[in-house]
């Protein structure tokens, strides 16, 4: 068996295969060309362009391919917690953790999102590995890990879709949709594998953007809805107890499709309402706190878009405002749009008495923008510091992993 791709998760496909008595090779096909002529069968990411080398000869030898989603759903078989996967366009690593936030206060969860492993007990989360990507090769060591922390749940989000391993699969959106696999596939038709992976007992909870015929929905005109001080739950309101700086709009939808996910997985939705009380946000998910007197709006993180810069920009009224913007290379495989960065820090550079540029791709723009430098979100947090004082805003949007 071949798995394609070592940057994205084939390693440790194979590995795992070879624990279980099966012939499998990782290899990496970006810089070297593989012939899969020996292997029976191809295992290759959703994302991979079809004009890819070794691709394209497991079609042109008539090879059986599946994807890494299903190669992961075949290999993870029995497990003695259950589990929840998230996908979708945006939104997935807020949904994840709201959910694990929820069931934590009376069970033992794990989370596997772009935050790390965490493991979460009576609301709180201690990080127990980072540096994982959501690759679905990766969920083989969450769910290693869950078994070995004797988790209730584990709750992971998932590139591209589901690997059918899991008790309850939620798609938290469809829209903004976008080409992969060299501009030959819609991401959304990635994600739906989720569906046809599935377990026929598995539950489905989806936004209502995705328009699917799903067990329950959330979102506008779904099943669950969710207002400043109320949960709408199928024709009952619940109250909610949040803090008055959260930025709702951010959360709406995290919220409402943890509360769907929970309902399917059978707990009490007043329980799981009332863990949010006095919610302020996650960090890098359009957090607002202060300190030193500094007004923070955190909103770095790896799915970060103009849009989520622009929005936090709007948070920040009233004083001096410092950004602190761009993207971390290292630490992400897909960058922001820089030009149309550019183009909307020019239009409200007004608003922004000091600028912090971070990344190599947003040097070359420092003088015209007037901003200064930083390699990466670390060393642009430590510059913006030093611009800062008591009752100044500091707007935090790097693209980022944290």
């Amino acid at each position: 068996m071949a798995v394609l791709d070592s940057i994205h998760g084939a390693g440790i496909i194979a590995s795992r295969l070879r624990e279980l008595g099966i012939d499998a090779e990782a290899l990496e096909v970006y810089h070297s060309n593989h012939s899969v002529e020996r292997f029976s069968l191809v295992v290759a990411p959703v994302h991979l362009s079809p004009q890819n080398s070794s691709l394209s000869e497991a079609r042109r030898l008539r090879k059986r391919i599946i994807s890494h989603h299903r190669a992961v759903g075949m290999i993870l078989g029995e497990r003695d917690f259950r589990a929840v996967e998230i996908t979708g366009t945006r939104g997935k690593t807020t949904t994840a953790l709201l959910l694990a936030l929820m069931l934590s206060h009376d069970m033992r969860v794990v989370s596997h999102t772009t935050s790390g492993i965490e493991l979460w007990n009576r609301g709180r989360r201690s990080l127990i590995r980072s540096g994982l990507s959501i690759t679905p090769g990766n969920l083989i060591a969450a769910h290693q890990i869950a078994s070995e922390e004797r988790a209730d749940f584990l709750i992971s989000e998932v590139s591209l879709g589901g690997t059918g391993a899991f008790d309850v699969g939620i798609i938290t959106s469809l829209a903004g949709d976008y080409l992969i696999a060299g501009g030959s596939m819609w991401a959304s038709t990635a994600k739906l594998q989720m569906l046809s992976l599935s377990d026929p007992d598995a539950r489905i909870v989806a936004n209502t953007d995705a328009k699917l015929s799903a067990d329950i929905t959330f979102g506008h005109g779904g099943d669950v809805r969710i207002c400043r001080r109320s949960a709408e739950i199928r024709g009952r309101s619940l109250p909610l107890s949040l803090d008055e700086a959260l930025d709702l709009p951010a959360y709406s939808d995290g919220i409402a499709g943890a509360l769907a996910a929970a309902i399917s997985i059978g707990v009490d939705v007043k329980d799981a309402a009332d863990a949010l009380e006095g919610f302020q946000g996650f960090e890098g998910r359009m957090a607002r706190y202060q300190l030193d007197g500094v007004s923070f709006i955190d909103n770095s993180n790896s799915g970060l878009k103009v849009s989520g810069i622009e929005r936090a920009l709007d948070l920040a009224s009233g004083g001096r405002t410092c950004l602190v913007a761009g993207e971390d290379a290292e630490s992400v495989c897909e960058g922001l749009d820089i030009d149309a960065l550019v183009k909307m820090i020019k239009s409200r550079r007004n608003e922004i008495d000091e600028l912090v540029l971070v990344g190599r791709r947003l040097e070359p723009y420092a003088q015209q923008l007037g901003g200064c430098t930083a390699r990466n979100f670390q060393e642009g947090l430590e510059v913006a510091r030093r611009l800062v004082s008591a009752g100044d805003h500091l707007v935090l949007c790097v693209k980022c992993f944290r």
